[in-house]
């Protein structure tokens, strides 16, 4: 090969052009200035999503808000309970609204004794002391006292599975307690089912008046079958029409799901001369 035909192939060779790589570079730098456009956006929405939060007076949701958008970490922010209030109006100052939060602060349901307390709710306190206090602790069980009638409430939790009437192992157990001591007196009783303000999701029942008094029923025939005169006692169903507190939250309606004890101060008379005579 001649010298000639030697330069000529070496000036055929490609070679790299400078020009070319720094277009190269500069062909993709708008991408950090959409970057940057789009984060300048976004805080800006954020800035005006505050204000509007600000605006309605909720500073700790705004401090949530903001540390859930930089920190990447998703907040649970209380939901706001939607729907139809509780048909029953609150007549005393017993119907109250109740937050998990707020019960941890606030004693637990127990014995609620008033000032002068009758021998029959003393001793009913110290059966539930001795042999039921673990459920009394917990909330589960707890006792009260008006002019009237000595009221023990059950929650259903603890008495029933979800959506059933059929009692469970604990509640006969309890019941078995509450029954001997209970027949030793001539004191009628009435057993009252409540339910919280949710419509009913079964196929077995059509409405919660139907729940509730199957499971009032449950209880009186437990009670009979251990010992108590059937004309001392009934069941009524009363869904969801008297409840402890508001149906705010699922908190508070596990407090309204329950059976109550109404026990009469007045003996030797039958539950039907007492109500309807």
């Amino acid at each position: 090969m001649s010298e000639t035909d030697e330069l000529t192939r070496k000036a055929r060779v490609k070679r790299p052009s400078f020009k070319s790589k720094k277009r190269g570079l500069s062909k993709d730098r708008w991408i950090l200035s959409y970057a940057d456009f789009i984060t300048l956006l976004f805080a800006f929405f954020v800035a005006l999503y505050s204000i509007s939060i600000q605006n309605a007076g909720d500073d700790k949701l705004i401090s949530e808000t903001l540390e859930g958008i930089f920190d990447a970490v998703q907040k649970s922010i209380k939901p706001i309970s939607i729907g139809d209030p509780t048909t029953n109006d609150p007549q005393s100052e017993s119907m109250f609204e109740v937050d998990p939060a707020e019960s941890e602060d606030a004693e637990l349901p127990g014995v609620n004794a008033p000032e002068s307390s009758s021998i029959l709710f003393n001793q009913l306190s110290q059966l539930i002391a001795n042999q039921l206090d673990e459920y009394s602790s917990a909330g589960l069980i707890s006792l009260s006292e008006d002019k009237n009638w000595i009221n023990l409430d059950l929650r259903s939790g603890l008495l029933f599975d979800t959506g059933q009437y059929e009692l469970t192992n604990d509640a006969v157990a309890i019941l078995i307690s509450l029954t001997e001591f209970l027949k030793q007196f001539k004191y009628p009783i009435i057993v009252e089912g409540h339910t919280d303000d949710l419509a009913i999701n079964s196929s077995q029942y059509t409405t919660n008046w139907h729940l509730s008094s199957e499971r009032a029923s449950s209880v009186v025939d437990e009670m009979v079958f251990r010992g108590i005169p059937p004309e001392y006692i009934a069941p009524i169903g009363f869904s969801s029409f008297k409840p402890q507190v508001r149906n705010t939250n699922e908190f508070a309606r596990e407090q309204n799901r329950r059976v109550t004890l109404k026990i009469s101060k007045t003996d030797n008379v039958g539950v039907y001369d007492l109500l309807f005579k």
